[in-house]
């Protein structure tokens, strides 16, 4: 009988030690499918996002001052808006190609 309980204890934790692995490696494949979600919504938003599309671009920052930046960086909101309509209009900045 010891022989039979110790199998069954055996068998019974080899059951419990493969539903831990199944449960594993579902909850990562779960993640990695949300990163892919997200890492696609966001590159989605960076196409339909402005960007410099010229070589380069001198942008006033609304703190002051100004930065160069350059070809496919996104346009944050630190930039001023009477900067970002000029580069739009002389045509360093608006959004990509696709």
């Amino acid at each position: 009988m010891a022989g039979q309980d110790t199998a069954q204890n055996a068998a019974t934790a080899k059951a419990a030690a493969e539903k831990a692995a199944a449960e594993k490696a579902a909850a990562e494949k779960a993640a990695a499918e949300k990163a892919e979600t997200e890492r696609a919504k966001a590159a989605e938003a960076a196409a339909n996002a402005l960007q410099v599309i010229g070589p380069v671009a001198v942008l006033p920052l609304k703190s002051g001052g100004e930065r160069y930046v350059y070809r496919g960086t996104a346009i944050s909101d630190e930039f001023t808006d009477e900067g970002i309509k000029h580069a739009k209009s002389v045509g360093l900045v608006g959004k990509p190609k696709k």
